[in-house]
């Protein structure tokens, strides 16, 4: 592509380390910067001026996901691929770049929080479940997220796999769920023995069980690779906590038959995609909040809903179903065009509404 694109190795004890925490926490912490720090500057900079400044024709700012319209943006995603998927590959070998690409400015100082807690994907049944990982227990789906600024212990948390009942389990309350909670939480009544949990109170049904929250600092360059199921979020910060704002972008990876990319037959390492195809993927997240109210609704859809206040629709984008596309100049693009996952879907978002554990009574 005509630029320096060469990330720092990763050696294959290293690989190997990541490939075994990744499926035995859920994520891994890459503390190697794969990624070339020119590229990763200015990408950062692009993100913080399409946030602080304003547009001359608007006079408003622009999201942190038009970073996507940008060449660097894709130089540091054929960077994240080079340094996941080639030669002996923390990745499975049947996963490929997604082209899911996720920027984020946040700022405390503005009120701005990160995602609530949340899985990234949700598989209808138990069945869709497992299919969702390799038989040899590797996920089909994994997020490169990549720090472009500090992310300390004020704004980013997850709960481990292993400490997580509903990472492989699913988030449906079970007849028998309540048993396998920790003695030491709330004892149900027959009469309540069928009672639905969102996923956190599972995860955390005692006052001990907190300790189980981790924190995950990174410097600029480092990165973690987490799986679909993992719990994550990030904190609303502290305003007192004088620092720049948060700024990282992330890259899915998934199996193909799992979830298809939304650019089929495109190689990043022959050229970047072309700017129309660019506009396309940005608005693909359009904006950043309904993707955020998108997986909550993945996420609260996954448990037996047993108390419903309000209904929020949120409508996702529709492909026009033209075939062709203006900009496009090859029929390749025309493909890829016609694959974009534009298709109209409508969300119940009860997140907030959720009622946790309300009205019961617990004896410690």
């Amino acid at each position: 592509v005509g630029y320096d694109d060469t990330p720092n190795e990763c050696q294959d004890a290293e690989k190997n380390d990541l490939r075994h925490r990744l499926k035995e926490d859920g994520y891994a912490l890459m503390d190697i910067e794969c990624n070339e720090p020119s590229t990763r500057d200015l990408v950062a900079q692009a993100i913080s001026d399409l946030e602080t400044k304003h547009s001359i024709v608007s006079l408003e700012s622009s999201p942190a996901t038009f970073v996507l319209l940008y060449d660097e943006t894709w130089h540091l995603a054929l960077q994240s691929q080079r340094c996941l998927l080639q030669q002996n590959s923390v990745l499975h070998p049947s996963m490929s770049f997604n082209f899911d690409v996720l920027a984020w400015h946040i700022d405390p100082n503005q009120n701005q929080v990160g995602f609530s807690p949340h899985r990234d994907r949700q598989p209808d049944t138990s069945e869709g479940l497992k299919q969702s990982f390799y038989e040899d227990g590797q996920a089909k789906y994994v997020t490169h997220w990549i720090a472009l600024t500090d992310a300390n212990p004020n704004n980013s948390y997850v709960i481990p796999k292993q400490l997580d009942p509903g990472y492989l389990g699913g988030d449906d309350l079970l007849d028998d769920s309540i048993e396998q909670l920790d003695n030491t939480s709330c004892k149900e009544s027959e009469n309540n023995a069928d009672k639905d949990y969102d996923p956190l109170t599972r995860a955390l049904p005692t006052k001990q069980s907190y300790q189980n929250i981790r924190a995950l600092p990174r410097r600029p360059g480092q990165s973690i690779i987490f799986t679909h199921r993992i719990l994550h979020w990030g904190s609303a910060g502290n305003p007192h906590y004088k620092a720049s704002p948060r700024i990282a972008v992330s890259f899915v990876y998934s199996n193909v038959e799992y979830e298809a990319p939304y650019l089929v037959n495109f190689d990043l390492n022959a050229k970047l995609p072309p700017f129309e195809i660019r506009l396309l993927l940005k608005h693909e997240k359009e904006l950043n909040e309904v993707y955020c109210k998108k997986v909550f609704v993945e996420f609260v859809k996954a448990m037996k809903e047993s108390r419903l206040e309000d209904e929020d629709e949120i409508y996702g984008l529709v492909d026009d179903d033209r075939g062709n596309h203006h900009g496009a100049d090859s029929e390749d693009e025309d493909a890829m065009l016609e694959e974009m996952l534009n298709n109209e879907e409508e969300f119940e978002d009860d997140f907030d509404d959720f009622e946790y554990r309300e009205n019961k009574k617990c004896k410690r």
